[in-house]
């Protein structure tokens, strides 16, 4: 037992306390960051991490409790809990791991003022025990969490496109998969629904993407076009699908919506999509990650 600050500490619940919050915590890393793990070596790194917290009872102020000693040893632990990993793994799950501890403690501290709107004093172990609740439930529904609600805001942009004097605007995905270009300028393309897409092109295009004919048939119908010297044949590939073509047109401007600016663009091509790009309708353009990357 430890007496500090007037509590009396115990040292073996504190290391018990440690070691099942490290492992639980380093568990959501592993789930978080998406890196295999051995549980062996997981309850390992979790094992030194709560030595590591109860030899602060009896040595509070040696330096090895400095912050940069403590983050030195966090490093430590995910190397030991997750070796061997690359330098980006690594670094990924440091700080999911410091993510992670953030949000069970602030859970320790927070719950008791939510549910009884006082500090904890009492039941501590209870309360401990609904940090290591929210760390679990981080682990367990958190990365579904994270790619399907948390991830869509963050890659999702209002898009706003002119053409000669015609200005609309759509939603925009970030997409690190869309690897179009342009086969004339080698520029990034975009990709957007038709559907959407539709009510600002003019109508004898129309009746090309209405009625689609053979693709190679595609120049020659674009070529008819009134919009013919904006138009281009887009070539990709797709799983199940080589060798397509897609209708591109050029915008005269491309401006995405960074909250903080602006991000302008010049005659980049829009390849048109008769498909749905999203089942949910969040957005209508897919947006190539290189527009974002070159800024």
């Amino acid at each position: 037992m430890r007496r500090l600050t007037g509590t009396e500490v115990y040292a073996d619940l504190s290391f018990i306390i440690n070691l099942v919050m490290d492992a639980a915590i380093l568990w959501t890393t592993a789930r978080l960051a998406g890196l295999d793990f051995k549980w062996g070596r997981l309850l390992m790194a979790a094992l030194a991490g709560a030595v590591y917290a109860v030899g602060f009872l009896f040595l509070p102020d040696h330096f090895g409790y400095l912050l940069p000693a403590k983050v030195l040893f966090s490093f430590i632990l995910i190397i030991l809990a997750f070796y061997p990993c690359s330098w980006s793994d690594v670094k990924k799950a440091f700080l999911y791991f410091y993510l992670i501890s953030f949000v069970a403690a602030g859970a320790i501290t927070g719950l008791p003022y939510l549910v009884l709107g006082m500090e904890r004093e009492n039941n501590d172990v209870l309360w401990i025990a609904a940090g290591l609740g929210v760390a679990l439930w981080a682990g367990w529904q958190g990365q579904k969490l994270f790619f399907t609600r948390v991830i869509p805001k963050i890659l999702n942009f209002m898009v706003h496109i002119r053409f000669g004097g015609q200005e609309f605007c759509g939603r925009g995905f970030l997409d690190t998969g869309n690897m179009l270009r342009d086969p004339l300028t080698d520029a990034p393309v975009l990709i957007a629904e038709y559907k959407w897409l539709k009510q600002y092109l003019p109508r004898d295009l129309h009746a090309i993407l209405d009625n689609p004919a053979d693709e190679t048939d595609l120049l020659g119908l674009a070529a008819s076009s009134s919009w013919a010297g904006r138009l281009r044949i887009i070539p990709f590939s797709s799983v199940g699908r080589q060798n397509g073509l897609l209708l591109g047109v050029r915008a005269d401007e491309i401006k995405l919506d960074m909250g903080h600016e602006y991000i302008c663009c010049k005659n980049l091509i829009i390849a048109i999509y008769r498909e749905r790009l999203s089942p949910d309708g969040r957005y209508q353009l897919l947006i190539p990650a290189e527009i974002v990357q070159n800024q």
